[in-house]
């Protein structure tokens, strides 16, 4: 199978993903087969510093960068970025098995059909992910990036002094890896970020399908904070931190009950503690150590409890939110391979450093779960050797190694433009002197200067046949795409959106509202929700307004209830939705402008 090639031609590189708690960094030799880890680094991301993917302030940050790499011993200055962002758009697309030459023009040509927006401020770039030997199509992963999101990576790295050889999606890089490994059976890969969580399907070392869940370790550790319980988890840190110390995932009875009297034992002996220190010291440290104390001096061992056990659901039900979406993933891939099942899940990133995650998703998808061995054909030097148990916290640092995107902003284009342009000028300089210099022999100058001129003539005409091909796949392409207009505006209806508005109010919808019942009929779409408070129901009905295939939204009516065991508020409520007209004539002409 043809694959898209951006070749790394340096020997010795630094991979880098930048996370909103956490960079990584790895120093890497790279080899055909095996990977050489030189260096390795894990730092904390400086408090607003990142915010979706984007570096907020590349001066501050690339400070911290330089001490980390001059701490570490890294003097490496070509360097791999890539890059985990909610903004990232991704489409599966299939095109006629070409030349990558001529796939590149068609994805460029195609792009505004591919994505529900202008494109023009985008950087789009692919990957070939497939291909179906029987229709002689490729399957492509398509990726429309913003050109500002890039440019603060460009700007990072000039800051540090460092020049950029490639930049990568996270999901690309996690396909790269994978495509690398030993695996035969269908599996699914959830790379557990922190704001969101890629899925990836591997069928015998191609892509069946990927997908990103806007939900990541941060959903628990939200979910964490807004209990209260611990007054040291005031942020997504620190709270994170926790939940990496502590076992908060409920997954059975049995487990419940055991956590019950193990916190139990814990809360009896660090008020003990308390006290036996309180006793230790001067009256006024004591009343200075009073006064510093948290909310749980003042409440029985049985209160104190019942916080963390409500601490423990919460946290326990976001992260069943986030299996509850990865299983539609699930079931959406078995209902269009119904031959491939897929029989085993695996998980990496820096989501499994929470304890017991890896068992709740097993219980929860109802699949064996286990952590995936990034470290296949990776060998760990002297100095790296305490990461090597780490390994698949790196998992995008290894892919990106491999064949990357490739993304680069618009000025980073233009400027490699230009300095190509000043190359070949200088040559012409050149080439000026040696003819003024050897004016006794200029006729066989003009001569042998002639042949040249036509022989890359000759080249330049053989490189751009490529046009003649590409025309005639252009003009039956918009010949079918007529055919086909006539019949789909004849046989259209309502329902034929269902797919594409799902996945708009994936997007939309908070995390915390459940639908529990969806129905279309006609054009009226009737929406079960259900949160815990009326600000969310307020936020969801906000969302729903911004979703463009709605029209018109109705609230039939709003219960608010209180579970009598769990004391949990729960707001349900009805919507019904108008959904917007489908106009085909008005789609029609917006393809013709963009023509």
């Amino acid at each position: 199978m043809a694959k898209q090639k951006n070749v790394i031609k340096q020997k010795r590189v630094v991979s880098i993903e930048i996370g909103a708690t956490q960079t990584r960094m790895l120093e890497i030799e790279i080899g055909k087969k095996v990977r050489q880890v030189i260096k390795a680094v894990v730092f904390d991301t400086p408090e607003n510093t990142i915010d979706d993917g984007h570096i907020l302030e590349p001066g501050k940050f690339a400070e911290q960068m330089v001490e980390q790499m001059m701490e570490a011993g890294i003097k490496t200055r070509d360097i791999i970025f890539t890059v985990s962002s909610n903004k990232i758009i991704s489409r599966e697309v299939t095109v006629t098995a070409l030349k990558e030459k001529l796939i590149k023009n068609v994805v460029a040509a195609e792009a505004n059909d591919y994505f529900p927006m202008d494109v023009s401020e985008y950087i789009v770039a692919h990957s070939i992910i497939g291909r179906n030997e029987a229709e002689h199509q490729y399957r492509l992963m398509v990726y429309a990036v913003s050109d500002t999101l890039l440019q603060c990576y460009y700007s990072l790295a000039e800051e540090m002094g460092c020049n950029i050889v490639s930049m990568d999606f996270v999901g690309n890089s996690m396909y790269q890896w994978l495509t690398r490994s030993t695996l035969q059976d269908v599996s699914l890969i959830m790379q557990v970020n922190e704001t969101s969580t890629t899925v990836t399907v591997i069928d015998k070392g191609e892509m069946g399908m990927q997908r990103t869940v806007n939900s990541g370790v941060f959903t628990l550790a939200d979910a964490l904070i807004d209990t209260h319980c611990y007054d040291e988890a005031t942020t997504q840190a620190a709270a994170l931190k926790i939940l990496q110390e502590e076992e908060f995932l409920s997954i059975s009875e049995e487990d419940e009950e055991r956590w019950k009297k193990r916190q139990l034992l814990r809360i009896v002996k660090d008020r003990f503690h308390r006290i036996e220190d309180l006793q230790s010291v001067d009256e006024d440290a004591a009343a200075e150590a009073v006064d510093e104390l948290s909310v749980e001096r003042i409440l029985s061992n049985d209160e104190i409890l019942h916080r963390r056990l409500n601490a423990r659901g919460e946290v326990s039900e976001a992260a069943r939110a986030i299996t509850s979406k990865v299983q539609r993933v699930i079931e959406y891939y078995a209902s269009n391979h119904p031959d491939a099942a897929i029989s085993q899940i695996y998980i990496t990133g820096p989501g499994i450093a929470v304890q017991g995650i890896d068992r709740l998703f097993a219980a929860e998808l109802e699949l064996p779960v286990e952590v995936y061995n990034v470290t296949e054909s990776v060998e760990f030097s002297n100095d790296a050797k305490e990461f090597e148990e780490r390994g698949a916290e790196f998992f995008a640092c290894f892919g990106a190694t491999v064949n990357p995107v490739g993304l680069r902003p618009e000025a980073a284009v233009v400027k490699e433009k230009k300095k190509n342009i000043a190359i070949i000028t200088a040559g012409i300089f050149v080439a000026a002197g040696v003819v003024i210099t050897g004016v006794i022999v200029a006729a066989l100058i003009q001569i042998n200067y002639e042949k040249g001129v036509k022989e890359i003539l000759e080249k330049q005409i053989a490189e751009l046949e490529y046009i003649e091909e590409l025309s005639r796949l252009y003009d039956a392409s918009q010949r079918s795409i007529a055919e086909v207009s006539v019949v789909d505006d004849l046989s259209f209806s309502e329902g034929e959106q269902l797919g594409e508005l799902i996945v708009a109010l994936e997007k939309a919808l908070p995390s915390r509202a459940l639908v529990h019942a969806l129905t279309l009929s006609g054009d009226t779409l009737m929406l079960n929700f259900s949160t815990v408070t009326k600000e969310e129901a307020a936020k969801v009905l906000i969302q729903l307004a911004t979703v463009p295939y709605i029209a018109e939204i109705n609230v039939a009516g709003i219960v608010e209830s209180v579970d009598e065991t769990t004391k949990r508020t729960e707001v349900a409520f009805t919507v019904n939705c108008i959904l917007q007209k489908y106009d085909s004539s008005a789609e029609k002409q917006a393809e013709g402008e963009a023509q």
